[in-house]
């Protein structure tokens, strides 16, 4: 630490460090390229890193590769973000790339770009109203830049003065009980393999990326939360089977389901209902669990919703090991259709 920053020459900030052979290296990055002065004795390193920078400046700015932006976001995706995703969560990162990204920053180095092409760019999403794509890009564009700064291309996030703004996220609303009717149905009159999935999404309240991971397991249904990340273990998740979906199980071929395109899926659901997305039969299960008198603590435990201040960590632990409320308290989801 007593070596950081420890002086400046013109704009470049030096970083020094004493290696394992006591030799000093002092460095910067500018625009890609590093600047490097060392030696056993810091005096000399000091001399030999001003002099590599003199050196440097004295260059063509020609001789210098220009470093595109599109190929340093997609280094940056391949080497910081990947890993440590999930490859659904970066299939998506990259369609935003694909679809908006590549295009709109084509052929500019990352130098080039400053905050008024980038408040420009979010501009013309907000005032179309696309304000959650305005986020996606923005919450792509600053962590990208972050990078560069510390990576010494930059000096500055460029996105660090874009104005962002906030916006009132449209909630998801349960469907109602006659649209629940159609897609019941839907289910034992054509047997629909959407409806089959839509059911049974209902009933149980998983998000439609978990349901390749289900199991039926007795009374029991168990899935990978689809909230973790990758890196951590996997968390599973169980859900009673309850007295409607027992009802209706053996009209779904659960093996079937798991196999259908989560976003096919979502697709499909205005074939039954409008105006809905698949999430909303998440919370189609948390209203009908509420509406028959099941503990909330339970509906929380069972769609994987987080401890609040009401809810301790204790009461969750309970609640969890202790298979027999939960079963009680599935059985009271049993209401005619």
């Amino acid at each position: 630490q007593k070596f950081k920053k420890l002086f400046s020459y013109n704009k470049a900030i030096a970083h020094v460090r004493k290696t394992s052979r006591n030799v000093y290296e002092v460095r910067c990055m500018i625009d890609g390229v590093c600047y490097l002065g060392s030696s056993k004795d810091l005096d000399v390193a000091k001399a030999k890193f001003i002099e590599s920078l003199r050196n440097g400046s004295n260059k063509s700015k020609k001789d210098k590769r220009k470093l595109l932006f599109n190929d340093y976001f997609m280094r940056w995706m391949q080497t910081v973000k990947k890993p440590y995703i999930k490859d659904s969560t970066y299939d998506g990162y990259m369609q935003v790339f694909k679809s908006i990204i590549e295009n709109t920053f084509k052929e500019l180095a990352l130098t080039e770009i400053d905050s008024f092409f980038l408040q420009n760019l979010i501009n013309g999403f907000t005032q179309s109203e696309k304000f959650r794509t305005a986020k996606k890009v923005y919450n792509l564009l600053s962590p990208c830049f972050d990078y560069a700064v510390a990576d010494g291309i930059l000096d500055r996030n460029p996105m660090a003065k874009v104005v962002i703004p906030k916006y009132e996220i449209k909630q998801g609303s349960p469907i109602t009980h006659d649209e629940e009717k159609i897609l019941v149905k839907a289910l034992k009159k054509t047997g629909n393999i959407y409806a089959q999935a839509f059911v049974f999404l209902t009933y149980t309240g998983l998000r439609v990326g978990e349901l390749s991971s289900v199991v039926l397991s007795g009374e029991w249904i168990e899935a990978v939360t689809e909230k973790e990340r990758k890196g951590l273990k996997d968390k599973i998740r169980k859900i009673p089977v309850s007295p409607n979906l027992k009802r209706l199980l053996p009209l779904i071929d659960v093996e079937a389901i798991k196999k259908l395109n989560k976003n096919t899926i979502s697709r499909h659901l205005s074939d039954f209902i409008e105006n809905h997305h698949t999430h909303d039969l998440r919370h189609t299960f948390v209203t009908r669990a509420q509406e028959v008198g099941i503990r909330r603590e339970i509906v929380s435990l069972w769609v994987g919703h987080a401890a609040d201040s009401s809810i301790t960590t204790t009461v969750y632990t309970h609640l969890d090991q202790n298979k027999e409320i939960q079963l009680q308290e599935i059985k009271k989801f049993d209401y005619a259709i």
